[in-house]
């Protein structure tokens, strides 16, 4: 039966680990998915959650995050050249 926890708490803790973000605090983090033209941020509540970690991507290819549109809980974000 030990072997049994264990192995539950080592998959819950190696799935926390696969994820990109984890904003929360919870068992599953965000996924952050993206080019340098767009980046979707899943499992958030609301696009000021997800535009840290929006910011974040867009900025590997000098632009900028501008909101979208939420679907469901994802957020979608345009990554926008700086003038």
């Amino acid at each position: 039966m030990k072997k049994f926890i264990l192995i539950g708490v080592v998959t819950i803790f190696l799935s926390s680990c696969a994820n990109d973000a984890n904003i929360y605090g919870g068992i599953f983090g965000q996924r952050v998915v993206g080019n340098k033209n767009y980046v979707t941020i899943s499992n958030v509540w609301n696009e000021m959650d997800a535009l840290p970690l929006a910011e974040k991507h867009c900025s590997k290819f000098n632009r900028s995050a501008r909101f979208n549109k939420m679907e469901g809980h994802r957020a979608i974000y345009d990554c926008m050249k700086d003038n």
